[in-house]
């Protein structure tokens, strides 16, 4: 039976399954061969043996005798479909029906006698992206996993926009895939007008201009120029005849120009997309580290102006013309390009990008060998200072360069870390932790590992969750001293120092550990979100708002948003402007990863507007994401240089229900 071939199915759209002949067959329930199997049927190669153990068995004592448990059962399942030399392993996925194959290739739009099997298609999705191959490996594969769920959601969003358009003649079904399509991704404009559009005719004018206010909501929530949303609302709402079709949008050739995008700031502005993988044989955390690194080098130079990591690589290519990403994020120009690697060398082919009139300003490649990265990442970087801003010199360039760490894999550890220490919960705490301290045993003089790991024990100090707080906020400090004794040019080595000193009440150091942050950086936009948060609990509440301004200019998508608009609605609380406040901070609640005190901040904010009902409501919240929370916790985690603040917040605390 193992050598019969015919038939045989595999599943990768919803749970992993395999099946012969419409029967599903018992996989086997270790997590490690369950993603072997998506990763072997997603990367149609031959893999070195080595290169496997490494991507999925590197914490187990024999890698190589767990990579032959694992395809001794896959193969007892596929037969020749699975083919291992000595050296490689390949799985032949010409003699396999794979579902995700199918769905690439659905046009339900020129076919539509598929639209029941690409209604399946779409419900299985409903299941989840790659679900149940999760496994504590490696961070190549985490990013390799995470990169293909974000490929998984692009494609549901496709399939969703060809069932709507298909569903003409059933305006609820039509509906129904529109707000699916919206809710994947929230703030397409294309995807608001169609809802609007199908809204206007079927359900009237109140359900519709209920959408609006929503879909514009979360577009001035991620800093995104909502002019498109209200012509398309006055068009669609305006018409005597309102269609159900709405024409996706060109993007403009001179968006950066138009009265609608962001104002270019004064200097040369830039944001770095990222480097795509065109050989398929590099390591994921190899192109978003060196992504992250130029990106940090650039924003030290004083003379440009640069978007914040977290906002520039959201843009996935081809989703966005140049000229729309300029000008949604504000910028004359961008930086992406490729990556491959053959056997030790790596090629990176770089392009600039006037968005203004979306040509090639610059393009060049660069070759090394792998050992010489750190290399590659300062010429690199060095040939782009030169190309944006000619007369900036090198030698401002060479003062403002960080020194690498010594390691690689220490370098992707600490990549890896970071992305889960901004996800603000417990469990990505720990699992930044870990990475952290594998990073700091393979390179102990990793000064931004260090400061990464501050970070983590501040989270654990600020939410509530370390056994012993006063000991998270001790180590902290230390984490963080210590990154700025091994490097005190680096700019998030004085970031982690300020936080730890404002968790220990030191105000006025706080804030000199900040000012050097951005001394060392002037486009940290962590720092001025810093120095703007600190400030609002140092009594000098009008200075943060210019900070928090910057924060938010220099990157639109922080994950930190949901913190920048809740330190600037404190901000104008302890400025007496109430209402604004309060308003304020109930948007900061909308964003993604806010948490429990951000509700307990807009509860204040609502109880001194004079709104108690609300105020009590994110009481009740905040209480349930974190029950025995209180007003101890809260100023533990907010501590207030000034007694009258302190008073101010904590009676309004109090009035709302705070026990």
């Amino acid at each position: 039976m193992a050598g019969n071939n015919e038939g045989l199915q595999l599943q990768l759209l919803g749970e992993i399954a395999l099946l012969r002949d419409g029967v599903e067959l018992s996989l086997p329930a270790s997590r490690k061969t369950r993603a072997l199997l998506a990763y072997l049927a997603l990367n149609r190669k031959p893999h070195r043996r080595q290169a496997l153990c490494e991507l999925l068995w590197s914490d187990t004592d024999d890698p190589r005798a767990a990579l032959r448990w694992s395809l001794s059962k896959l193969r007892a399942l596929t037969g020749e479909v699975l083919a291992t030399t000595r050296d490689t392993v390949q799985l032949h996925c010409e003699q396999l029906s794979v579902d995700l194959d199918r769905a690439r290739q659905l046009r339900v739009d020129t076919q539509p006698e598929q639209t029941e099997l690409a209604q399946q298609m779409e419900s299985a999705l409903d299941g989840g992206y790659l679900p149940g191959i999760d496994c504590a490996a490696t961070p190549a594969f985490e990013l390799w996993l995470e990169s293909e769920r974000a490929a998984l959601q692009h494609l549901h969003g496709q399939l969703l926009q060809q069932l709507q358009r298909l569903a003409r003649d059933k305006p609820a079904l039509g509906i129904h895939y529109a707000r699916k399509r919206l809710g994947l991704e929230p703030t397409s404009l294309p995807a608001c007008l169609q809802l609007l559009s199908l809204q206007l005719q079927h359900e009237g004018q109140a359900s519709a201009r209920k959408t609006f206010e929503q879909c514009r909501q979360r577009l001035l929530a991620a800093q995104i120029d909502d002019a498109g949303l209200l012509r398309g609302w006055r068009d669609l709402s305006g018409s005597a005849a309102v269609t159900a079709t709405v024409t996706e949008p060109e993007p403009a050739t001179s968006a950066v120009d138009t009265p609608h995008g962001l104002q270019l700031p004064g200097k040369p502005s830039l944001a770095v997309l990222g480097f795509q993988d065109i050989s398929g044989d590099t390591n994921p955390a190899t192109s978003r580290g060196l992504t992250a690194d130029l990106i940090s080098r650039l924003s030290r130079v004083g003379g440009l102006f640069v978007i914040a990591r977290a906002s520039s690589t959201r843009f996935a290519p081809g989703q966005h013309g140049f000229p729309e990403i300029g000008q949604l994020l504000g910028v004359r120009y961008l930086i992406h390009g490729t990556i491959q690697t053959h056997r030790k060398r790596v090629r990176v082919n770089v392009e600039l990008i006037d968005t203004s009139q979306a040509r090639e300003v610059w393009v060049q490649s660069f070759e090394h060998s792998r050992d010489d990265l750190f290399l590659l990442q300062d010429e690199l970087a060095g040939a782009i200072v030169a190309a944006v801003e000619p007369e900036i010199e090198r030698a401002e360039y060479e003062r403002a360069r960080l020194k690498p760490p010594a390691s690689l894999d220490a370098w992707e550890n600490y990549h890896m870390a970071l992305w889960h220490s901004f996800r603000f919960t417990s469990g990505d705490t720990e699992l930044a932790s870990g990475y952290l301290e594998r990073a700091l045993r393979q390179d102990p003089q990793f000064s931004r590992a260090h400061a990464a790991l501050s970070l983590t024990h501040f989270s654990r100090a600020f939410l509530n969750t370390g056994q012993n707080i006063d000991s998270e906020i001790e180590q902290a400090l230390l984490c963080a001293q210590r990154s700025v004794d091994l490097d005190n040019r680096d700019a998030m080595g004085h970031w982690s120092l300020g936080r730890a000193q404002f968790l220990l009440q030191q105000h006025d150091l706080a804030l000199v550990s900040l000012e050097r942050s951005l001394l060392a950086n002037p486009n940290y936009a962590q720092g001025h979100y810093a120095r703007g948060f600190v400030s609002v609990h140092s009594g000098i509440a009008a200075q943060a708002i210019p900070e928090l301004e910057a924060a938010q200019r220099l990157s639109p998508f922080d994950p930190l948003l949901f913190a920048i608009i809740s330190s600037r609605a404190v901000s104008l609380a302890m400025q007496e402007n109430y209402e604004e406040a309060a308003a304020v901070a109930v948007r900061a609640t909308l964003e993604a990863n806010a948490h429990f005190h951000i509700y307990a901040i807009a509860a204040a904010c609502l109880e001194l507007a004079g709104d108690h009902d609300n105020a009590s409501r994110h009481v009740g919240i905040a209480l349930q994401r974190h029950p025995g929370y209180c007003r101890k916790i809260f100023f533990r985690s907010f501590p207030y240089k000034l007694p009258a603040q302190r008073q101010l917040m904590d009676t309004a605390l109090k009035r709302a229900g705070l026990p």
